[in-house]
């Protein structure tokens, strides 16, 4: 439900884009770019061919407006709004909590994206063949949940 981006290039170059998802999508999911849904506002999908589409991974400022109820492991992006997408860069490191991942993740495995899924998926190799790939490079804790840190190695 959470993500830290720890060296992303897109914080600092502005490599990001304002996508509308048809249903509530958490951080640290993972999307493509479908059509235009405004001036400047892009469609989001879940990865249909993973061997060719870029993968984007949402992380949208967490706002919590009523802290007496909610607190940032409820945050979400609802369907409709507009939501924050990054393009990623290889060396990118990112951190997010395990729920967002489709399996669990293991040091100096992989992380890749599955077709129709919206969740990056666990590999032990990168034989499956697909355009992004990330390597687990550590496991710990975000905001007192299981989450694992891991480093862009193809977009």
């Amino acid at each position: 439900m959470a993500i830290r981006t720890d060296k992303l290039q897109a914080t600092y170059a502005g490599n990001i884009e304002t996508v509308v998802f048809t249903k509530d999508v958490q951080n640290g999911e993972i999307c493509v770019l479908g059509n235009q849904a405004g001036r400047e506002a892009v469609q989001a999908a879940t990865p249909t061919d993973v061997t060719k589409e870029e993968i984007l991974i949402v992380a949208s400022p967490e706002v919590v407006y009523d802290q007496l109820k909610d607190d940032l492991l409820d945050f979400v992006n609802k369907a409709g709004s507009n939501a924050r997408a990054y393009h990623l860069t290889e060396g990118d490191i990112i951190t997010v909590t395990d729920d967002v991942i489709d399996g669990t993740s293991v040091v100096n495995q992989y992380l890749v994206p599955k077709n129709g899924s919206s969740k990056l998926v666990p590999a032990a190799d990168l034989s499956g063949g697909t355009r992004f790939a990330a390597k687990v490079i550590e496991k710990g804790k975000l905001y007192g949940q299981p989450a694992t840190a891991f480093k862009v190695l193809t977009v």
